[in-house]
């Protein structure tokens, strides 16, 4: 029997109106979730923040680093666009390198991230923007 690749999600909103407004948590919850079911992820958690992504002290995203190193074997982190999850090109490379430290391989219906050089770079314009 085949066991499926855990997952996790990870979403952010930055104000009270984006809890309300339909980019809120639940339609970002609902996104990655048809993500993983297409992709075959069991889903097993879903982290949510409530505050900007150019703050680094966020209270899901510190509790989704240590879930991942309490799993036994890598977990995709999905995340429903680029934007929810940092607010600029630094920010997002330190979150990625501690993702990947925790045993965390982030995915996203909205961007395939890659490792070659093309992948990089659009994935830098993308977090520069975001």
């Amino acid at each position: 029997m085949e066991t499926k690749q855990h997952a996790v999600i990870y979403a952010r909103v930055s104000s009270v109106a984006q809890l309300k407004k339909g980019d809120g948590l639940a339609s970002q919850e609902s996104r990655c979730r048809e993500y993983a079911r297409y992709k075959g992820y069991e889903v097993l958690e879903v982290f949510n923040d409530n505050k900007s992504g150019g703050d680094a002290d966020r209270p899901a995203m510190i509790a989704l680093l240590a879930y991942l190193k309490s799993q036994k074997e890598t977990c995709v982190v999905i995340i429903d666009d680029i934007n929810r999850f940092a607010r600029d090109v630094v920010g997002h490379w330190q979150l990625r390198a501690l993702l990947a430290e925790a045993g965390g391989k982030l995915e996203s219906p909205s961007i395939e991230f890659g490792e070659d050089s093309d992948s990089i770079l659009v994935e830098n314009l993308l977090a520069s923007v975001s």
